[in-house]
């Protein structure tokens, strides 16, 4: 039977994947009838040969996963969508994870997938993440596994204008606050480069000395560093709090708000809506502060939560 989807094997066999780039070939037959780099499935079905050879190869992966025998060679199909689908429907008629297909396509966020959009489908699972990122996932996902010193195998991939690099992070899965940003309930660190300088809980006042409850979190940072909003919301605050000084509070889906304190400056307006990662103001030291910083509190209701269990990875 004639292989139709194009496999890759590493330029060496060095195992330090890390270091070795795969190019991937355009199959001969789907260039040929085509002129696309890589074998379209016509239909996600056992009749579709293109379509058998992934499934038999994503099987052998789960397997190898689970310890059983050895990953197959990673290869690319195309599909082309009719309309009408989402990324989780797809994904499991592909038996792919879904941050599989997100991260291959960039995708940021589990929006609907329009009619006419050709997706990349790997055959092995796992993450996907370009050289430069494209969104707020890559650069959260850039920071945690650069964190854990995690070794992806480079590859190239053939796009629609150029090829495009990519380090591919074979088995790997979104943690628990990756898919919660990705599903458009987690939270963003609201400044661009931070150091934390007071956690959430109770603690040693550093203006009097008492014990409180911090009911947030301190970023240490210089002035007039900018402040993002952490998820997009509704500015329902702007206001001068004894302790707080110049704050802002926005208000997000789901009866979550978020807190900027002792802010210098607010550049959002009173019930304007913003995107996440939106400019919305800059860092100071006003009301009862010791130096610049943030001070950002994540709350549900009235009630208040530790942002730094909402946050992804370990911060800026």
């Amino acid at each position: 039977m004639k292989r139709l989807a194009c496999t890759v094997r590493p330029l060496n066999t060095s195992p330090i994947l890390g270091a070795v780039l795969a190019v991937f070939l355009v199959s001969a037959a789907a260039a040929n009838e085509s002129g696309r780099p890589y074998p379209l499935m016509q239909r996600l079905s056992p009749s579709d040969l293109v379509f058998k050879q992934h499934q038999d190869a994503v099987a052998q992966a789960y397997r190898a996963e689970n310890g059983n025998g050895v990953y197959p060679d990673l290869f690319f199909c195309l599909w082309l969508s009719p309309g009408g689908e989402d990324l989780f429907s797809l994904a499991a008629r592909l038996s792919l994870p879904y941050e599989s297909l997100a991260s291959l396509n960039g995708f940021a966020n589990p929006s609907a997938i329009a009619a006419n959009t050709l997706l990349l489908v790997p055959s092995v699972p796992g993450i996907f993440l370009p050289e430069q990122p494209r969104n707020d996932i890559d650069l959260i996902l850039m920071g945690r596994l650069a964190t854990e010193q995690a070794s992806g195998q480079r590859v190239t991939v053939l796009g629609p204008k150029q090829p495009v690099v990519f380090n591919f992070y074979r088995s790997a899965r979104l943690q628990n606050t990756e898919r919660s940003f990705f599903l458009n309930v987690g939270f963003r660190y609201p400044l661009p480069k931070a150091v934390l300088s007071s956690v959430y809980g109770m603690r040693k006042s550093p203006i009097d000395g008492h014990d409180r409850f911090h009911q947030g979190i301190d970023l240490a940072a210089p002035m007039g560093t900018e402040v993002l909003a952490a998820r997009a919301g509704r500015v329902v605050a702007i206001q001068d709090d004894p302790a707080l000084g110049l704050m802002l509070v926005l208000e997000h889906e789901g009866g979550w708000r978020t807190v900027y304190g002792h802010l210098s400056k607010v550049f959002a307006e009173l019930n304007q809506r913003v995107l996440s990662g939106t400019i919305i103001a800059a860092v100071g030291s006003s009301g009862l502060s010791t130096g610049p910083h943030l001070h950002f509190e994540i709350r549900m209701g009235t009630a208040h939560k530790d942002p730094s269990s909402l946050l992804p990875g370990k911060g800026p």
